[in-house]
């Protein structure tokens, strides 16, 4: 096991943030590039975002650009050191290494020279306090992470620099994996996990992050393994929706807390955009105006009979003899393979199943009104000489299915003779949500300033407020 001891925490503990893979707005570069053909990094307006964000610790990914490397040695340690905050490089494993785009450049793929060179750089920085490489048993990463090599290249870190330290990143598979958990435990400090809701692989459910840290804390603690939950505020690409505002404040408070109680040394906010960006328009799944209801399985495993639903008690007019529900929806597969019979959209009066389409019978990519050839739903014989029903839109797993990740937005819903609220899904408000496992409902509603509302949201609970 490692001997480096707790964490050497900063006040309130590690509040870091860092960049990633085709985040957006998350990097901060220099508008012109230098005499090298390359945009180097804004190091001045890097250091006061980080400061804007109550940020302490900045994980210095090295991966995007072949400057990268210089502009921490040069520039960023010197300025992070004035300005009090600590420095974690993150560095990639042979998966995310490209011979023509993305690496960690210089040493690539030399672990040894990242560990020597790291070494030199924590003894002249006291603000140079650990390494971190990404995934070791993502594809075939594990074969070149053998324990042989890794006693290699850290006995050369730990020559020059003994209390360096070290991590690697672990999602929820391998971070409840005892197995991993031996096999690497002597080599790192810790894990940087990223939460993803437990094993179902959302970025919208906030609800399970404790549970899924005392799961882990449960087989890191009794073997000296620190844990540093990675929150995804930026986008995660396999994510079905992107995190909101309310998503990172409910997270990042409960890391705070558990940072107060000495479970874990701190936290890492991934993807936070810092450019002040727009989102992205095509984020904006909604039929009309800014909010769906948006009815979601991830890539996890989803047993049969598993589902997702919106529900309202609407009044019935009685004075008329006919009614009707009109709705729109549309569905975006997010994953290959999805078979007939996989998936079911379905209207419900009460308990009652008053209409049904198979999600991969209606392959239009446009938003569609009920059937396409059938139009708003006769409702007539489920309502008449009642007061008041149940409206549900359901979304049903009919069978098991892993890695067939859907997501159907409803809008628009509109009826003659039932008194539908909200149904445009624009407020949070008079529909009943539920889901079961990796299968949610959410109202998604666009947000053009979301990357200024979640920057906010992250400074506020960083400070303490």
């Amino acid at each position: 096991m490692t001997t480096h001891g707790p964490y050497p925490q900063p006040t309130g503990g590690i509040k870091a943030t860092l960049t990633g893979g085709n985040t957006v707005g998350a990097t901060l570069r220099e508008r012109e590039p230098r005499a090298d053909g390359y945009r180097h990094l804004d190091t001045p307006a890097l250091i006061r975002r980080l400061l804007d964000l109550n940020a302490n610790t900045y994980l210095y990914c090295i991966w995007d650009c072949a400057g990268d490397y210089d502009d921490l040695v040069d520039e960023f340690m010197p300025a992070a050191a004035a300005a009090g905050i600590d420095v974690i490089p993150y560095i990639v494993p042979p998966t995310e290494t490209s011979d023509y785009g993305r690496a960690s450049r210089p040493y690539r793929l030399d672990y040894v020279a990242w560990a020597k060179a790291f070494a030199e750089l924590a003894v002249k920085y006291p603000n140079f306090k650990a390494w971190a490489i990404d995934d070791f048993e993502v594809g075939n990463n594990a074969s070149l992470f053998t324990p042989e090599y890794m006693r290699e290249f850290l006995a050369a870190a730990a020559a020059i620099s003994p209390e360096l330290r070290f991590y690697t990143c672990a999602y929820f598979g391998m971070a409840t994996n005892a197995e991993f958990l031996d096999k690497y435990g002597e080599f790192v400090d810790g894990i940087i996990y990223p939460f993803l809701d437990g094993p179902y692989e959302n970025t919208t459910i906030a609800g399970s992050l404790a549970r899924s840290m005392d799961e882990i804390l449960a087989l890191t603690d009794p073997r000296g393994l620190e844990l540093i939950p990675l929150i995804y505020t930026g986008r995660f690409l396999d994510a079905p929706l992107h995190a909101t505002p309310e998503y990172c404040t409910a997270t990042l408070t409960t890391t705070a807390e558990y940072v107060a109680a000495g479970k874990i040394p701190g936290v890492v906010s991934y993807g936070t955009q810092l450019d002040d960006g727009p989102a992205p328009t095509v984020e904006n799944k909604a039929m009309y105006g800014n909010g769906r209801l948006a009815l979601v399985n991830s890539r996890a495993r989803a047993a049969a009979g598993s589902t997702a639903s919106a529900t309202q008690r609407v009044p019935v007019d009685p004075r008329l003899s006919r009614y009707e529900v009109s709705f729109w929806y549309h569905r975006w597969f997010l994953a290959n393979g999805i078979e007939p019979g996989r998936y079911q959209l379905e209207m419900l009066i009460d308990d009652t199943v008053v209409w049904t389409m198979d999600l991969y019978e209606q392959r239009w990519p446009v938003w569609t009104n009920g059937d396409g050839m059938e139009g708003p739903v006769d409702v007539t014989k489920y309502v008449a000489g009642r007061n008041e029903v149940e409206l549900t839109f359901r979304l049903h797993v009919l069978q098991e299915t892993a890695g067939q990740m859907i997501d159907v937005g409803v809008d628009h819903v509109e009826s003659i003779g039932l008194g539908v609220r909200n149904g445009g899904f624009e407020e949070n408000s008079d529909w009943i949500l539920r889901g079961s496992g990796p299968v949610f409902a959410v109202y998604d509603h666009y947000l053009r300033d979301r990357s200024a509302r979640i920057f906010a949201a992250i400074s506020r609970v960083y400070a303490g407020r």
